[in-house]
Order: structure tokens, then sequence, then C-alpha cells
């Protein structure tokens, strides 16, 4: 009975430690299974999360790529106002002027102003021409075709975007406040409100006004650009410069001598005509006096023979 009891026990013990090893391989199996499967959830997360340094540079990317495009759409929508001044010797410089205005009038410019001079051997001009900003290169590579010498050569531009910019968004600001107050001028009720908000209306279209004429300056300024030109031949001091031909020479004597004899008839005429009144008065006093004389010569004075004759 005591064998048997013991065997129990033993075989009680046997199945207690086989059951507490197979529940602590199962709890560590699923722990591996716990952990296998939390691993490969993190390794998908991270494999469907992008990299931080592919991030970063993508966005780097987008940054420059719109920087870039901002800046090609500032640049086209700046404001300069671009100004050239040359100093150049030429052969002729009658013939380079002509070419220099072809020049101009075909790029669609214009000359503002022109003036010459000479002193001793030298021939200045000075020619000014408005040319469009986008024909200003080429205007200035056609004078240097022009020019026998480049003596100096400047080209300046002047940044106005800031300024334009700043008008327009006080235009649009001056509009809003003069639509405002035409709208309390509708509303008025007496002459007092009504002679206030004309006052201000006022001043704010006279601001309007200046504010617009500055910005049609500056559009005008950046549409057109100004060369200056100071062109310089060198010339015999016997030689005047576009000296004519003989037949020329001949023809504008005789031109010039028609003209001082039409001039030499217009001032006898003008004379003529001066002379007319002082000589109807002359002839008023003089002929009558000269008739009276005229027969008080001719008559025959008296005899005593023929006074006798006419008492009888």
């Amino acid at each position: 009975m005591r064998k048997t009891c013991q065997w129990l026990l033993i075989g009680m013990f046997m199945i207690m430690v086989v059951s507490g090893c197979g529940s602590q391989e199962q709890s560590q199996s699923g722990e591996m299974a716990n952990i296998h499967s939390t691993t490969g959830k993190s390794r998908t997360m991270e494999g469907l999360q992008p990299d931080p340094a592919q991030k970063d540079s993508s966005s780097s990317n987008v940054k420059a790529a719109l920087s870039k495009k901002g800046a090609a759409v500032s640049q086209e929508q700046r404001k300069v106002i671009y100004q050239a001044d040359l100093n150049m010797k030429v052969v002729n410089l009658s013939k380079a002027r002509k070419a220099m205005e072809a020049a101009a009038k075909k790029r669609g410019g214009y000359l503002v102003n022109a003036s010459q001079s000479r002193s001793g051997k030298e021939v200045t001009g000075t020619l000014v021409f408005r040319i469009p900003q986008d024909s200003f290169q080429s205007f200035l590579n056609q004078i240097e075709d022009v020019a026998q010498e480049i003596s100096s050569q400047n080209i300046s531009g002047n940044d106005v975007t800031e300024e334009y910019v700043d008008l327009k968004s006080r235009l649009r600001a001056k509009k809003a406040v003069e639509k405002r107050l035409l709208e309390m001028m509708d509303e008025a009720k007496n002459t007092d409100d009504l002679l206030q908000v004309s006052q201000q209306l006022s001043v704010v279209q006279e601001e309007i006004e200046q504010i617009k004429g500055r910005i049609q300056y500056l559009e005008n300024q950046t549409d057109y650009s100004t060369v200056t030109v100071h062109a310089v031949q060198y010339a015999a001091l016997n030689d005047a410069e576009g000296k004519p031909g003989l037949w020329k020479q001949i023809t504008l004597s005789f031109v010039q001598s028609l003209g001082w004899l039409r001039d030499l008839l217009e001032g006898a005429l003008v004379v003529g005509a001066a002379l007319v009144p002082p000589a109807m008065l002359l002839a008023a006093l003089i002929i009558p006096v000269y008739l009276w004389y005229r027969r008080r010569k001719q008559s025959p004075p008296n005899t005593p023979g023929d006074r006798e004759n006419s008492s009888m």
C-alpha cells in the first residue's frame, strides 16, 4: 500500500514537471512569435516610410525649382531704366548721322535731340536717341559698325521695380478711398458734410493723378532706353563739311541771285507804297500852283493902246 502511494506521488510529480516544461516552451515560443511579428512589422513600417536623406533632398530640389521659377518670373517683370553714353570718331558726320537715324527708325526708335558745332579741325555732333529696350543692344552694335573708333562707352541701369510696385499699390489704395468718398457724397445729407467730403475727394484725386503720372513716366523710361552719341569728325580748315559740287554751287548761286532780285523788288514796292501818301499831298499843293503859273505865263501883257481901245 505504501509503495503504491509512493508510485502515485512520483507519477503526479512527473506529470507536473512535464506540463510545466510544455507551458514554458509554449510561452517562450509565443514570445518569440510576438518578437518576430513585431520585428517584421517594424521592418515593414520602415520600408513604407521614406528615407530622411531622400526627403530632404527632394524638398531641397522642389525649393530650388520654385526659387528658379520665381527668379525667372521676377526677372521678366523687373523695371530697369537703361542709358548709354558713347564717344566716337567718324569719317563723315553727316553720313554717320543718317546711318544711325536709319538704324533707330528700323528698330522702332527715334531721334530726340541733335546738335552740331565746329572748332578748328573738329566737327562735333551730339545725338540723343530713344530706343526700345529689347533693341537696345542691337542698336549699340550698329553704332559700333558706323563708328571709325569708339573712344569710350558707358552703359548704366537703374532698377525702379520697387518704386513701380509701390506706386501700383498706392494707386489701388487711393482708388479704394476715392470710391468710398464718392459713396459718402451720395449719402451726404447736409451741405457741410458734402463740402467736407468733396474737399477730401479733391485731394485724393490729385494724388491719384500724380501717381499715374509717375507710373507713366517710369513705364516710358523702362520701355525705351536713352542712347547719347558724341561723334567727332576731323576736317581740314579750308574744307567745309559736306562741301557741294560745282553744279550745285552754280545752282545755289543762281537761286541766291534770284532771291536778291526778289528782295530788291519787294523793297522797292514797300518804299513806293510808303511814298504814295506824301507824293499825293505834294501833288495836291504843287499842281494848282503850277497850272496858275503856266496860264499867267502864256497870257500876253496889256499895252496902253489896248487900254485906250478898251476904254472907247
